[in-house]
């Protein structure tokens, strides 16, 4: 492991469990942390880097052209919002997490357009997409296309789903998501499975946890209790997606 020593103090340390664990991992791994999503990996000999940016690039290379109006729905570490902005996207970012919005602005200061709130509490538009990158999993189904309906004609989507009801199971039903996109006058146009692309995050993570447990407990506090949980929670969640209860994809609607 790298960077064992103790540092200065951690700017994600009150982030939320278990994403200030996540965030520790990457930042020993990686030298840092781009992003929060997960990665596409085409090959063992991917870096999770190269893979999240696979991720972003596949996202962008759905959306309208420059300069049109978009709405990214959980702006993580703000680095999409940023590189839409730069692209010539009149784009705006908005997450409920005040922590995630300090760092967004402690890095890119008013470079880009980032609001502290909920989706289903937003008001504005139009925009001429609105892009959910592993966030459209924290909002109700028919809350979430009910909003959509209010602000644009396309949905971007790339998250992952349950395909079908086992007890453990938390992600949103995608048989559910899709009958509340049709609810709202919002028709499949794509769709790309990427789920043996995106499993291989779990696995690093899972890799990484078990060696990095001295260092978890000294500087983020975590118990021993708590990095057991993860390991575990971590397997549970890899065999899901090896049966395909869970799976990643790409969903692109239009209204």
């Amino acid at each position: 492991m790298r960077g064992v020593s103790a540092g200065p103090p951690l700017p994600y340390r009150d982030f939320y469990y278990p994403l200030n664990v996540f965030m520790h991992i990457l930042t020993h791994e990686e030298g840092g942390v781009t992003y929060l999503h997960y990665g596409l990996f085409d090959g063992d000999g991917d870096s999770i880097a190269a893979a999240q940016q696979r991720s972003t690039e596949l996202l962008l290379s759905r959306l309208p052209a420059p300069p049109a109006r978009l709405l990214d729905v959980g702006v993580g570490l703000g680095t999409t919002l940023d590189r839409l902005t730069r692209m010539g996207y009149a784009a705006e970012g908005i997450t409920p997490d005040d922590k995630q919005i300090a760092m967004v602005r402690a890095r890119y200061g008013d470079a880009v357009n980032v609001h502290c709130t909920r989706f289903e509490d937003l008001t504005g538009g139009p925009y001429d997409a609105v892009l959910f990158q592993e966030s459209s999993q924290y909002i109700d189904s028919a809350t979430l296309f009910a909003k959509a309906r209010e602000l644009t004609n396309q949905v971007i989507v790339l998250d992952e789903f349950a395909f079908r009801e086992e007890e453990g199971a938390t992600l949103h039903r995608y048989d559910t998501f899709l009958a509340a996109a049709g609810q709202h006058s919002f028709r499949k146009v794509e769709e790309v499975d990427l789920s043996d692309q995106a499993a291989p995050t779990v696995d690093y993570f899972n890799q990484r946890l078990p060696r990095y447990r001295d260092l978890l407990h000294r500087d983020l506090g975590l118990t021993s209790q708590q990095v057991d949980d993860l390991i575990e929670s971590g397997h549970r969640y890899r065999n899901l997606y090896a049966r395909g209860v869970y799976g990643y994809r790409l969903i692109v609607f239009l209204r």
